[in-house]
């Protein structure tokens, strides 16, 4: 998830399909006008096997918000080897 957050701070679309779904990219691109710098907070294993994470981030200057907001997505398990950005569950 480090990754997905790099790439999100580079603007790296191509690096961003390596760790989302479709569905979970969407909705990720949908929260950028009001989240920028996304750093990894922390991940915290679930009963079904997938990682629910939080990630902190700045506001972009247009908004004039002060502070740090939350966003936090599932991760789960790629085929092959990493995991994957599968939901967004909230951003704020």
């Amino acid at each position: 998830m480090r990754y997905l957050a790099a790439a999100w701070n580079r603007r790296d679309e191509v690096a961003l399909r390596h760790v989302t779904d479709p569905s979970a990219r969407s909705q990720l691109e949908d929260m950028r006008s009001e989240a920028v710098n996304l750093r990894l907070q922390r991940c915290t294993k679930n009963q079904a096997g997938d990682y629910t994470c939080t990630f902190r981030h700045d506001y972009p200057p247009a908004m004039h918000q002060s502070g740090h907001g939350t966003a936090i997505f599932l991760a789960g398990p790629v085929r092959e080897h990493g995991w994957y950005m599968t939901v967004f569950v909230s951003c704020g």
